[in-house]
């Protein structure tokens, strides 16, 4: 028999072997999740008598201050796959919880569209891309010091001001391990962060946090750290150091009719 409910301890085992067959997860990573971010109130699952056959994550955190959750993580078993049972566990885990929106990072075209038909619409950021010498002409040596304050999240509130999916600093730290797990350099001084991948022909910028009149002292950092001919940077919308244009994202789903325009997701938990 089908059964939905919220995970319990006890399930965490076949979490994580289901984590490692649709991911393909490396152990280190994996295990950082369940240190840091699980808990099982915050995953739902759908069994088939015993067997754990499908799950999602709605990890709580908010957007203007109103709950919002993000979902993570949805895999279900191969053999089960095209039955609806993914839907209806979507479905039934945004039923139960406190949230007034849901947003999701789709890793693939077809899932934008999957989203789509569940209610979610899409949202935007902006990338932009620069040359290596244009980077250079942007940059500057670090001039004055800073103190953190209130630590990465804080420096990030005061940036991205709204209309952005909020982490605390747990959170921001799991991403930090997390995307250094898979070769990301994290770049953190008393101005912000970066965290930038080097993928061959340019550097990616997956989020650059910092005010606009600081980026400069990070362009210095990024220079130093890559040796790409290229950098290419995703930012919010409220970040005007580099010029950018508006490129599909992420998706959000309205729970209560609560919808504020243009949210940015970033730094997300990927």
């Amino acid at each position: 028999m089908i059964k939905l409910r919220k995970a319990e301890n006890s399930d965490i085992n076949s979490l994580k072997e289901l984590f490692k067959d649709v991911f393909k997860e490396n152990d280190e990573a994996l295990e950082l999740f369940f240190k840091r971010i699980f808990k099982p109130e915050i995953c739902y699952i759908c069994t088939e008598g015993e067997e754990l056959i499908s799950m999602v994550y709605i990890i709580p955190t908010s957007v203007n201050g109103r709950k919002a959750g993000y979902l993570y993580a949805a895999a279900t078993r191969d053999e089960f796959r095209g039955a609806g049972l993914m839907k209806g566990l979507i479905h039934y885990a945004l039923s139960i919880t406190a949230q007034e929106i849901c947003v999701t990072l789709p890793a693939s075209d077809s899932l934008y569209d999957y989203y789509a038909k569940l209610g979610f619409k899409e949202l935007y950021s902006d990338t932009a891309e620069l040359t290596r010498e244009e980077l250079q002409k942007l940059a500057k040596p670090y001039e004055i010091t800073e103190n953190v304050v209130g630590g990465y999240c804080g420096i990030r509130n005061r940036v991205l001001k709204n209309n952005f999916l909020f982490w605390n600093n747990n959170h921001i730290d799991f991403a930090f391990e997390y995307n250094a797990l898979y070769g990301a350099k994290i770049i953190k001084n008393n101005y912000g962060y970066a965290i930038a991948y080097d993928e061959g022909e340019y550097c990616y910028i997956a989020e650059i946090i910092c005010s606009d009149n600081n980026a400069a002292y990070l362009f210095t950092d990024l220079l130093s750290e890559f040796e790409n001919k290229r950098f290419k940077f995703h930012l919010s919308p409220n970040q005007n150091f580099i010029k950018a244009e508006a490129e599909r994202y992420a998706m959000v789903k309205s729970i209560t009719g609560y919808n504020p325009e243009g949210i940015y997701v970033g730094l997300g938990m990927e």
